[in-house]
């Protein structure tokens, strides 16, 4: 009996120890699996050794096709494998569609976007017309990230990528068009000009205001019309992108439609409005900016208020010197004295003196100090 037992005891035991081995067995990484956590952590000379074995043995895998997609990256990065990186190229581009979409795809990780988004970009450019299918079905896509890169490549692309844009611009999705509209305005190309000019009577506003502001960027003449009026228009994007096309193209904006912006509930108008009004260095424009630098609770927009006050000039100086004696938010009284200290008016001198010699604030007492020493 005691002989039994211990037979049972030993078996149990065989069998423990044969499931265990088993378990290892079933949940022992690949080199592709390894290599592809090596990549995700940024140690990319041991990827680069489990990827490539995983390649030497195991070519016409689907895992196969992401390894070449993360080596790729992996080259381009290192001096000292600028041979392998050609080669890779060849080798991408002989793939065709797949080998693309295979490195598209790394960009739907936003720890790789971060880290290898520039790198990245750069191999699917120098791939150039190879490129320009996968890129269209990604700008084409449901993935905001991957759609933005796909633009972005095709702005890098240059000349090889303007026929594939005007292409696009007849699709049924205004953002699709809109995307393609800035890659052609950043390219430049003369051969957009005459597609561009038909976006001006298309149905989407949105579209209407970014061919209208592609144009002026590429020194055709169009009306202003279109992009001025879009600023009240009912949909948030269309109105970014007048305020946008007002602030970078404009030379004259229309000042009353522009302090009208500054109430926006959209952040991007009231910054890009603030910016334009400094273009018309009007001193009709000094009450509201003057409110926006009290009262907006956005930084950058009280920034551009900030600078577009600075551009009128000695008009402010009066209105700005009564607001420093009122303030008492350290943040609103800095940008005021780094205003009058621009300016330069010898008036603000004495008002500067008590704000340094009363401020508690570090920072405040030493912008107030620049200030005073910009003006004496």
């Amino acid at each position: 009996m005691i002989a039994k037992k211990w037979t049972s005891i030993a078996l149990a035991i065989s069998l423990v120890f044969l499931f265990i081995g088993c378990g290892r067995e079933r949940t022992k990484k690949t080199s592709f699996e390894f290599g592809k956590e090596y990549f995700l952590a940024s140690e990319y000379d041991k990827a680069m050794i489990r990827l490539e074995k995983w390649i030497q043995d195991n070519p016409d895998t689907p895992q196969a096709i992401e390894a070449h997609a993360m080596l790729i990256v992996i080259y381009h990065d290192n001096p000292t494998r600028q041979a392998l990186f050609e080669d890779e190229m060849r080798k991408i581009n002989a793939m065709g569609d797949q080998g693309i979409n295979a490195i598209l795809k790394l960009i739907e990780n936003p720890t790789i976007a971060s880290r290898l988004g520039i790198s990245i970009k750069s191999v699917l450019v120098k791939a150039g017309q190879n490129s320009i299918n996968p890129l269209m079905n990604a700008m084409r896509g449901t993935n905001p990230r991957i759609r933005l890169f796909a633009q972005e490549v095709f702005s890098e692309m240059g000349p090889v990528a303007v026929d594939a844009l005007i292409s696009v611009l007849n699709d049924p999705d205004s953002y699709v068009k809109t995307r393609a509209i800035d890659s052609l305005s950043q390219i430049g190309d003369q051969r957009a000009v005459e597609a561009l000019k038909q976006k001006l009577n298309d149905p989407s506003k949105l579209v209407q205001v970014t061919a209208a502001s592609a144009l002026s960027k590429m020194k055709v003449t169009v009306s202003t019309e279109v992009i001025i009026g879009a600023l009240n228009d009912t949909d948030v994007n269309t109105r970014k992108a007048a305020a946008k096309a007002v602030a970078e193209i404009i030379e004259n904006p229309p000042l009353s439609q522009l302090i009208k912006a500054l109430d926006d509930p959209e952040p991007d108008v009231r910054d890009y409005a603030a910016q334009a009004i400094g273009k018309t260095r009007s001193p009709e424009a000094i009450e509201p900016l003057i409110k926006v630098l009290k009262s907006d609770q956005v930084d950058k927009v009280k920034g551009s208020a900030a600078k577009s006050l600075e551009a009128i000039g000695k008009p402010v100086v009066a209105p700005l010197i009564a607001l420093l004696e009122k303030t008492k938010d350290a943040g609103t009284l800095i940008r005021i004295v780094q205003v009058l200290g621009d300016i330069g008016d010898p008036s603000a001198i004495k008002p500067l003196e008590k704000v340094y010699n009363q401020a508690t604030n570090s920072l405040l007492k030493n912008e107030t100090a620049k200030a005073l020493n910009k003006i004496e």
